[in-house]
């Protein structure tokens, strides 16, 4: 989950490799271009506006599109810039352009949808979650426990976002929040709430609030 050839080594020791943000990048790129071609096969349910329920579009896109662009979608670890892009690009899918005007907000609320990037969020936690009650000599907990190690040799300049930096910013969204993930003394606390699920699942469920309180917020701050 958190090791990637461009990132770690299995054993923990840091490598002379482009920053593992290209590799996301790279990954979303390919996930945009091949629900582009899903989106494609349904032009004539989207031209035929008339035709079908709005309803049913929907379903359609959650199905056939959206399953395709989200694929893998747990262990990305993006930046704000890319988490707008594809939000952005389920946007367009709905068919509201120009030069009809719609905040996100309401565009949301018409399609019954949420933004994407709180979408990946939730696929992010639950993964994280599986992965933490599962045994300690698998590969992704052995690759965390590396993370952390090798800590102490960290890269020059400007910090990467890579996927524990991702979930530390979730946890520090948290008011009065006791949680982060920067030692591997935080992944063993955060074991052990995984390992009580019904108390990971009100974790997960605060992370989300503040998420969504963020984001409605950011909304707001465009309609100004």
């Amino acid at each position: 989950m958190f090791m990637t050839k461009l990132e770690l080594s299995f054993e923990g020791k840091r490598k002379a490799m482009p920053p593992p943000v290209l590799f996301y990048a790279e990954n979303v790129q390919r996930r945009k271009q091949l629900s582009t071609v899903a989106l494609a096969k349904l032009q004539n349910v989207w031209v035929r506006g008339d035709k079908l329920k709005k309803k049913t579009k929907l379903k359609l896109y959650r199905a056939l599109v959206k399953s395709v662009l989200t694929y893998n979608c747990s262990t990305w670890a993006l930046t704000q810039a890319e988490e707008k892009k594809l939000d952005a690009f389920q946007q367009r899918v709905v068919g509201i352009r120009y030069p009809v005007k719609i905040t996100n907000k309401a565009l949301y609320k018409h399609c019954n949808e949420r933004p994407l990037l709180l979408y990946v969020l939730v696929n992010r936690w639950r993964l994280f979650g599986h992965i933490l009650r599962r045994d300690r000599e698998i590969p992704a907990n052995k690759s965390m426990e590396g993370f952390f190690v090798s800590q102490a040799d960290k890269y020059r300049g400007r910090p990467i976002t890579t996927l524990p930096v991702v979930l530390n910013n979730d946890l520090s969204r948290l008011e009065s929040s006791t949680y982060c993930l920067k030692t591997f003394k935080d992944i063993e606390n955060l074991k052990k709430i995984a390992e009580q699920r019904d108390q990971w699942r009100i974790l997960c469920t605060k992370i989300q609030k503040a998420a969504e309180a963020l984001q409605s917020d950011d909304y707001d701050a465009e309609r100004r």
